[in-house]
């Protein structure tokens, strides 16, 4: 029987070092990634940015819809009925306990 290893090219303990050295650094990279990604301060800040910017957003929205119901838009103005309704509806719902 033949060993499967006889046709491979030999390599040489400097390849082999090399080798294992490189993949060294692909770990540590790939571990260090990781330890970025799930790092809580990471994410707390990745959630308060995006929180910022949603708010952000909405005010720019909300100052909108009111710019032009002062102009008579009538759905802008029905915007703001319902969200004064909704608010209206949810305060009497909390103090009603």
């Amino acid at each position: 029987m033949s060993d499967k290893n006889e046709s491979a090219p030999k390599r040489s303990i400097d390849d082999i070092e090399a080798d294992l050295q490189r993949t060294r650094e692909e770990l540590t990279s790939s571990v260090n990634e990781l330890v970025e990604r799930l790092d809580p301060r990471t994410k707390a800040k990745e959630a308060a940015d995006g929180a910022k910017k949603s708010a952000s957003e909405f005010s720019a929205k909300a100052k909108s819809v009111a710019a032009d119901a002062q102009q008579g838009d009538t759905q802008a103005i029905g915007i703001l009925a319902g969200a004064a309704a909704t608010a209206a509806l949810a305060a009497f719902l909390i103090f009603k306990r």
